[in-house]
């Protein structure tokens, strides 16, 4: 039997032990002080940039994907609300989702139905506002990053090394700057 509402996909237990170790350090006491006595930095499972250990990077990927599905079955009624399959491909909507999929995660393990309501008034329609161009772009085929060229000019010598010179300016107006890979390298 299919039911016509899914429930939201279950974390991986690498993924809750992940939230488990941000919750104790949140927390604080003796706990958090042995985590931050290692000196290591903890994951933010919903910044998958922060995630250097590849089995719980592979999780949340997949997690994430489950996650798109379920949203697009049970909160997308129009095509225009769907995440297009080449989300992965778009940083801007991998992060949009991380953040969207844990609050929603945190939602379900509520209480109470204020988190919920507040996902379904603020995290949601500010997720499909925020990234309705983006999804739009890619609803009939996947479109590359319209801003590579913008982005390109940015990163380009002239422009790296007016910013220098005009950062140098700023922090010692006697200085000059003469190594435009400095920039590159921060």
């Amino acid at each position: 039997m299919t039911h016509l509402l899914q429930p939201f996909p279950e974390p991986s237990e690498r993924i809750l032990a992940a939230l488990v170790d941000l919750a104790i350090l949140a927390r604080g006491g003796e706990a958090a002080e042995a985590i931050m006595a290692t000196g290591e930095i903890l994951p933010r499972p919903w910044d998958i940039t922060s995630i250097a250990d590849p089995d719980l990077r592979w999780d949340i990927w997949l997690w994430l994907d489950a996650f798109v599905i379920w949203l697009n079955t049970q909160h997308a009624w129009y095509s225009a609300d769907h995440t297009p399959s080449c989300w992965p491909e778009h940083p801007p909507l991998v992060r949009e989702l991380g953040t969207l999929a844990f609050l929603r995660f945190q939602a379900g393990e509520a209480t109470g139905p204020l988190p919920s309501e507040e996902w379904h008034r603020y995290a949601l329609p500010g997720y499909l506002d925020r990234s309705r161009d983006q999804r739009r772009a890619c609803e009939e085929k996947h479109q590359p990053w319209p801003g590579r060229a913008a982005h390109t000019r940015h990163n380009g010598d002239d422009a790296v090394a007016r910013r220098l010179r005009l950062f140098s300016r700023d922090v010692d107006p006697t200085a000059e700057v003469e190594d435009t890979m400095t920039l590159r390298a921060l």
